[in-house]
């Protein structure tokens, strides 16, 4: 079965993923270069202590040093390569070739990754990194199972797919959208700003407006998730999944890792089907909309999130009634307040978020708090302060039994250490 690998970006979301079931974690150094370097980190003198953690319940630590290495940083880069390993670290993933050809030199036992950043897309690139001393690859995030397959049939490196969260709508490791909108947000560098989530307009040489309203986000991709063809990859040949997210809180972090080892376990168990609470856990986790499109050798609108960059969530129902609130008269403009009734056609929770958005007018959304439980079928009863369209799309954007499950899993590891 392939390795299941989970992101780290703090100290928290790295007990997350070890109580979740990861088989390894990959997390950056608070202040060294590394390609999520806006996120938290895990700081030097706390990585001895969570490498050992890691390590008595079997699960692996890759240290990221993963972004292009100036000449004048490489001294540098070098010694914190070093502190890493002492540390405990069992591997480090490496984007700057020249950069591994040093650690090579340096420390001829360590265990070296090579990057997506790297944009590595054939045998023969494969086959230069192994020359190089490389023991593993991580392949760019284009590529369809059936080039996957042929790589592995050629070479015998290890190989890691990036197999769920954010897509780049660029090739990987060679996007340069944001250093050009961004002086100084190089993605090389760790320190892209995600131009591609913003909205653009595409208009001709007298300015009209092109695009209709609804692709107002013409590079935004949807999320990857591959969760429905594990069994696939595996046959393929890779030997590591590796999930998207250091820029995501330890929830988020718990709930991805618990749903792809829940469907692990299942298929090493000769079980065809996923899991289906691990599907609804993703949807209930942080979603731009899912697809796997890539593995399948397309790349178009079936690709995009062209409308809306956020959270998505899990559709669960729909309004079907808002009664004003009696007695109510608004003043100083205000909106009529009231209740509306949803018509749920999946369970909510209590606490849980639900975000209500008109189809017509998606951005006049709003969020309300679920007030009670509510099973698949039945009808929920909210307060909303201004009228919501019959027809509003129901989505559950939070939930609190996901939330809860993932701080309990991070308090008791907390314990150990």
């Amino acid at each position: 079965m392939p390795e299941l690998l989970a992101p780290a970006g703090n100290r928290e979301a790295f007990l997350a993923a070890i109580a979740a079931g990861a088989d390894a974690v990959y997390c950056g150094v608070t202040g060294q270069l590394n390609a999520r370097r806006r996120a938290g980190g895990i700081a030097a003198d706390e990585l001895p202590a969570l490498c050992e953690l890691a390590h008595a319940r079997g699960a692996r630590v890759y240290v990221t040093m993963n972004v292009a290495v100036k000449q004048a940083e490489l001294a540098g880069a070098i010694e914190a390569a070093g502190r890493a390993l002492a540390a405990g670290a069992d591997a480090l993933i490496i984007q700057d070739l020249g950069f591994l050809a040093e650690v090579r030199e340096t420390f001829p036992a360590a265990e070296i990754h090579v990057s997506t950043q790297a944009n590595v897309h054939d045998a023969r690139g494969v086959l230069l990194c192994e020359e190089l001393g490389a023991t593993r690859v991580t392949l760019s995030r284009e590529l369809p199972l059936g080039e996957i397959a042929a790589i592995a049939s050629e070479t015998s490196t290890e190989l890691e797919v990036f197999s769920h969260g954010a897509i780049c709508p660029s090739y990987s490791g060679v996007c340069m959208l944001s250093s050009f909108l961004r002086q100084g947000r190089s993605p090389n560098r760790g320190l892209c700003a995600q131009p591609c989530r913003l909205p653009f307009d595409l208009v001709d040489e007298s300015g009209k407006r092109l695009q209709p309203a609804e692709r107002e986000r013409a590079l935004c991709t949807h999320d990857n998730c591959v969760i429905e063809d594990l069994a696939a990859l595996a046959d393929a040949g890779v030997a590591s999944l590796k999930l998207e997210g250091r820029m995501k809180p330890a929830a988020y972090v718990w709930a991805v890792t618990s749903a792809y080892r829940a469907a692990l376990d299942a298929l090493a168990r000769g079980e065809c089907d996923v899991p289906a609470g691990a599907r609804r856990t993703l949807k209930r986790s942080f979603n731009r909309g899912l697809a796997d499109v890539y593995l399948h050798g397309t790349s178009g609108n079936e690709l995009m999130s062209y409308e809306r960059s956020g959270n998505r969530g899990e559709l669960v129902g729909r309004l079907v009634a808002f009664e004003p609130e009696p007695g109510f008269v608004p003043r100083d403009g205000q909106q009529m307040r009231g209740t509306v009734t949803l018509a749920l056609a999946k369970p909510v929770g209590a606490g849980d978020s639900l975000e209500l958005r008109p189809v017509d007018d998606p951005e006049r959304f709003m969020v309300v708090s679920a007030p009670g439980p509510c099973e698949a079928g039945g009808e929920l009863r909210c307060q909303v302060r201004r009228p919501m369209p019959v027809g509003c799309e129901v989505r559950l954007t939070r939930s609190v039994v996901l939330v809860e499950a993932a701080a309990r899993a991070v308090s008791e590891l907390e314990q150990e250490l």
